[in-house]
């Protein structure tokens, strides 16, 4: 037992903040992403699609490849903007999201664009009973700007394993994880860090569609390296490679190379 949480404000002073949301709560992103729907493409951190998959080709090359027929899971999906992406070059995507809303944007989003993805309404810590027997079929299952861990951080290793389990024997996993060092070093006035347990929340407003604005509390649980290696070896995943991103950037580092100013680690690892 760690013990409780130590929340320090961006000048390292004791301060207060929402218990985080356990394993049995809502998921926290859902009403985020039923108010935004069809708006969450205008968020920043959605417009870097192209050169991520540019970059996630390179990144697996010899591993797998991202091509007519490859079985691709992306869980946390948002709006699908990779999957429809991928679906373009005949790639079988699946997405999983909390948020109907979210679903239904991507639904729209690919009718409109003449593509198809599979796509299902789902608790990422629930994968086995939101895919059914689409489990231990991918190729490839990914969670990219944390899609997946908009649930809980104290679940994390359970989203996970459902991912792992997800794949086939082989198969490969790649995650992006909030970077605890840039998370301690760049804390904005009004958040606040758990040294402890390595949380971040923070109080953040959420645009919507018609000028609707509503303010919400997020909570997301940061990682080293070494605690996301270990993280994913616990469930299975054997961690091929690391390096720091950010949205939009995945191909600016070499395997191995992070930065302390880098948000987010990704890492790609196989299922032993």
């Amino acid at each position: 037992m760690i013990g409780p949480p130590s929340w320090r404000d961006h000048q390292d002073r004791a301060v207060g903040a929402p218990q985080v949301p356990g394993a049995d709560d809502r998921a926290f992103y859902l009403p985020i992403g039923d108010l935004q729907a069809g708006d969450y493409r205008r968020n920043a951190f959605a417009m870097g699609t192209e050169e991520e998959l540019a970059a996630l080709r390179r990144i697996l090359q010899g591993m797998v490849d991202l091509r007519a027929g490859t079985r691709v899971l992306d869980v946390g999906c948002g709006d699908a903007r990779h999957l429809r992406a991928l679906a373009v070059d005949g790639v079988l995507g699946t997405g999983v999201d909390v948020s109907p809303g979210l679903i239904g944007a991507a639904r729209d989003a690919a009718a409109s664009a003449g593509v198809e993805v599979d796509l299902v309404v789902g608790d990422a810590r629930e994968l086995p009973g939101a895919l059914g027997p689409r489990m231990g079929t991918f190729e490839v299952a990914w969670s990219l700007c944390q899609g997946a861990l908009g649930t809980s951080p104290v679940t994390d290793p359970v989203v996970l394993r459902g991912m792992a389990e997800a794949l086939r024997p082989g198969g490969v996993a790649v995650v992006t994880l909030f970077h605890a060092l840039f998370a301690a070093r760049h804390l904005a006035p009004g958040d606040a860090f758990d040294p402890v347990h390595l949380v971040h929340h923070q109080r953040t407003e959420v645009r919507g569609p018609d000028h609707a604005r509503e303010t919400f509390d997020l909570w997301t649980a940061s990682y080293t390296v070494r605690d996301a290696v270990r993280l994913l070896a616990q469930v299975g995943l054997e961690a091929v490679s690391v390096r720091g991103v950010e949205p939009g950037a995945y191909g600016r580092r070499a395997a191995g190379e992070v930065g302390l100013d880098d948000p987010e680690l990704l890492v790609v690892a196989r299922r032993t």
